[in-house]
C-alpha cells in the first residue's frame, strides 16, 4: 500500500468513527448535517445527522409558494 492510500484508508476509517459517534437518526426535531471533509484534498469523506432544540424557540418551516 503506498503512502497515499494509506493516508486516506486511515482517514476514511477516522471519519466513519466520528460520524457513527455523532450520528443519530433524524426524528422529526431540527436538524444538522455533519459532514468529515479531507481538509488536503477536499473530498467528503462521510456524512450523518444530529438534532438540536432550542428552548423558547419557534421551530422553522421551509415554505415553497
Amino acid at each position: 500500500m503506498n503512502a497515499d492510500l494509506a493516508r486516506l484508508t486511515a482517514a476514511q476509517a477516522k471519519a466513519d468513527e466520528v460520524i457513527a459517534a455523532l450520528a443519530e437518526t433524524p426524528d422529526g426535531g431540527p436538524l444538522l448535517r455533519v459532514a468529515v471533509t479531507d481538509a488536503e484534498t477536499g473530498q467528503r469523506l462521510a456524512t450523518g445527522f444530529v438534532t438540536y432544540q432550542v428552548d423558547g424557540a419557534p421551530q422553522l418551516r421551509l415554505v415553497a409558494s
